[in-house]
């Protein structure tokens, strides 16, 4: 999913003065989610990442197995970062720091990793950047042959 995705959004990236690094882990577990919600919700990650480096800068995104054996996804960025005290509400609904913003699209994202199982957490220093990981269980051992298990 991640690997297509950053091909999709290369040309947007690159016209707005962002490189794009992947660090992507050839082993990942299969996982049991959506494929389309998952593409959605990366693309909205990569999406905000791109929007907070107004002069341009780097997003990286990494993939790897946890301890658990849970399939983790790091969306980091170089770009403004966001203030404490907007930190604690940005997956409230119809909250944004973004002039125009919706305020939806990280109430869709937490709400689809939500009901995948998984987590959502986010770190973040002004005039530094972002980060967001995700955390989305491993499909169980039964199912990783079914169709509907998908590589993040």
């Amino acid at each position: 999913i991640l690997r297509g995705l950053v091909d999709f959004v290369a040309p947007e990236m690159a016209a707005a003065g962002v490189a794009v690094t992947r660090d992507l882990a050839p082993d990942l577990p299969p996982v049991w989610a959506d494929e389309g919600q998952l593409r959605a919700v990366f693309l909205n990650l990569l999406r905000n990442s791109r929007e907070a480096m107004s002069g341009g800068g780097t997003i990286t995104v990494r993939t790897g197995r946890a301890a658990d054996g849970a399939a983790e996804v790091t969306v980091r960025d170089t770009g403004s970062g966001i203030p404490p005290e907007q930190l604690e509400r940005i997956f409230d609904p119809f909250f944004s720091t973004k002039s125009g913003g919706t305020g939806l699209g990280l109430a869709f994202t937490l709400q689809v990793i939500t009901e995948h199982g998984g987590t959502i957490r986010c770190q973040s220093e002004v005039d530094r950047g972002t980060t967001f990981s995700v955390r989305i269980p491993p499909a169980p051992a039964d199912a990783a042959g079914n169709e509907e298990a998908v590589s993040a």
